[in-house]
């Protein structure tokens, strides 16, 4: 039930506290959706004063039960989470809780909820990121644990948010060309390239039949109104026109590339990756990959790589062969995390253009 002194609200009567409240909720919203870790969300001095009834409600709408959430849900246990850390500020305010409050929390904790939440095959949810510049919402299906089904693929890393920032601030560099993404996992940079920067074509791939499952799927839920197109090549599994650009997705495994007919769908103008520089018995079919890739184009590509830096030993490894082979390295600055929120203290992220001299 609502309390009875409860403030009514309006929006006619929207006060100045009451819209910086509502940028307040914004950022938590954008926080949530993409399922930052709640002891990491910047709460903006949300919880510095008593929330009203309307107010714990207003902040419901935008996580919980925003419409996003509701057809496309968030793991039950990381909103749960969420849930928890409210009604703990909350009673130690001595704010009554909004009725729905626990209806929320109680139905993540009740298991065979009707709720549509997790695919029990492996662990499966949903995620939101909201897009810089008004630009929309990707919507990912994607794993809350580090390995799912034997790889690592079936997440959003920490580099590939620092490549789709780096990308925000280098339109020029990726508008309108044709990009090839390696080691796409569930297809955050590779969509937000196809949503925001109308490449001519891009091929997102990858090699593990799950991360490609999970990687179909998300492009068909962020464009759900692009049309088939038939492609001859059996290790393109979608190929997908959105009216402005061309969206595949394809088996590459490295070990394989000369047999892949890669050179029959595209000529990359730019290739891209996050995270794949983490084991040293992948670089030689990686710097193979790039040598036929750069070869295809007549050296003229340019290769932009994010990564984590987890062991300085083995990246340095990576770098050495790069050179080695005549590749050139600029380390680019790493953007502040603006748009897709990323712990910047909690590891150290580095992005490098590699190209070639052309021949």
């Amino acid at each position: 039930m609502k309390p009875n002194n409860c403030l009514e609200t309006t929006v006619e009567n929207t006060s100045q506290a009451d819209q910086t409240d509502d940028s307040t909720l914004k950022i938590v919203s954008k926080q949530f959706l993409c399922g930052i870790p709640v002891r990491s969300i910047r709460w903006h001095g949300l919880f510095e004063r008593e929330l009203s009834w309307d107010e714990q409600a207003a902040l419901l709408d935008v996580t919980v039960d925003h419409p996003l959430v509701r057809r496309y849900p968030l793991s039950a246990e990381y909103q749960a989470s969420f849930l928890k850390h409210i009604i703990a500020q909350l009673s130690s305010m001595n704010v009554e809780h909004h009725d729905r409050m626990y209806e929320n929390y109680c139905a993540m904790l009740t298991p065979g909820t009707e709720l549509p939440l997790d695919d029990p095959s492996i662990g499966l949810s949903y995620k939101h990121y909201e897009l810089p510049h008004g630009q929309g919402i990707i919507s990912l299906k994607e794993s809350g644990a580090f390995v799912s089904d034997g790889t690592t693929g079936l997440c959003s890393w920490q580099a590939a948010k620092a490549l789709c920032e780096h990308i925000s601030n280098n339109r020029d560099d990726f508008h309108g060309r044709n990009i090839l993404e390696l080691g796409s996992g569930v297809g955050l940079s590779g969509i937000y390239l196809a949503k925001c920067y109308e490449p001519s074509i891009i091929v997102m791939s990858d090699c593990h039949s799950s991360v490609l499952t999970a990687l179909k799927e998300n492009v068909r839920l962020n464009f759900p109104n692009a049309a088939p197109v038939e492609c001859d090549n059996p290790l393109v599994s979608l190929l997908l026109d959105s009216g402005n650009t061309l969206m595949g997705v394809m088996d590459l495994d490295w070990q394989y590339i000369s047999a892949s007919n890669l050179s029959q769908l595209i000529e990359p103008d730019v290739i891209v990756a996050a995270d794949i520089v983490y084991d040293h018995t992948l670089f030689p079919a990686l710097l193979s990959t790039l040598n036929y890739i750069f070869c295809l184009s007549n050296n003229r590509c340019k290769f932009v790589l994010a990564c984590t830096e987890r062991n300085q030993d083995t990246l340095n490894e990576f770098l050495q062969l790069l050179i080695t082979a005549k590749f050139r390295i600029n380390e680019e600055p790493v953007s502040p995390s603006r748009h897709f929120h990323w712990d910047s203290s909690a590891c150290n992220i580095r992005i490098f253009t590699i190209t070639r001299a052309f021949s």
